[in-house]
């Protein structure tokens, strides 16, 4: 983003972009962008390739700290390549730049409360818009086989109290996923979990897998 004047950081302006950080960080979407992707983990071999600067909310907190922004717009810009890289790599249907959408606008809203003054930063990434018809259906399509394996294979790691929160959570917003196969068997089937619920289990076993917490109680 160009700017004619750039906004110094003072000690307000370093108070507020922390609160703005700090905020998307508490955020229950926020799970997937609070570290670096480890695109080697995920086996995501072009990674590196799709994206020259890679960035996330933990890089844009250190580098505040650390003074490393000479202005407000440029920690602004960072926090926006996090949104415009998702989308840039996962495309304008996956359930992840779903994620980023909604935390950009949220950020975007925190911008114009806490730095009123300052212009927003703009995206150099366009999503198609789509009616609500078609979204509705490519969102099921965001839902690949290798992430319903990954979903499957992380419910095995799970201990009893932690697949019981997930059961509460399918069986309250998709009912037609859970099977009870007798009193003492029940079956998940990953098929059919809508997007929706898909993306709060995803996130929940998140928070267990990197010892963090969503909330006290699991949200339904």
């Amino acid at each position: 983003m160009i700017k004619e004047t750039q906004t110094p950081i003072y000690k307000e302006e370093l108070k507020k972009l922390n609160q703005i950080l700090q905020q998307l960080r508490d955020s229950n979407d926020s799970l997937e962008f609070r570290y670096p992707v480890d695109h080697k983990t995920l086996g995501l071999h072009d990674y590196l390739i799709v994206i020259k600067k890679p960035m996330d909310l933990g890089t844009c907190q250190k580098k505040l700290q650390n003074s490393e922004y000479e202005s407000v717009e440029e920690c602004l810009d960072d926090i926006q390549l996090i949104w415009d890289n998702c989308k840039l790599y996962n495309g304008p249907s996956c359930w992840i730049t779903k994620l980023s959408e909604k935390l950009e606008k949220s950020f975007k809203r925190y911008v114009k409360n806490y730095l009123p003054i300052v212009n927003l930063p703009q995206s150099s990434i366009k999503i198609k818009k789509v009616t609500e018809e078609v979204a509705q259906e490519e969102t099921q399509l965001t839902i690949s086989h290798n992430e319903k394996v990954e979903f499957s294979n992380n419910l095995k790691q799970l201990n009893p109290d932690q697949i019981g929160a997930l059961v509460q959570i399918i069986q309250t917003n998709s009912p037609n996923a859970f099977v009870v196969v007798n009193k003492e068997r029940f079956q998940i089937i990953v098929d059919n979990i809508d997007f929706n619920t898909f993306i709060k289990c995803q996130n929940q076993i998140q928070s267990w897998m990197t010892g963090e917490e969503i909330n006290k109680k699991v949200k339904l």
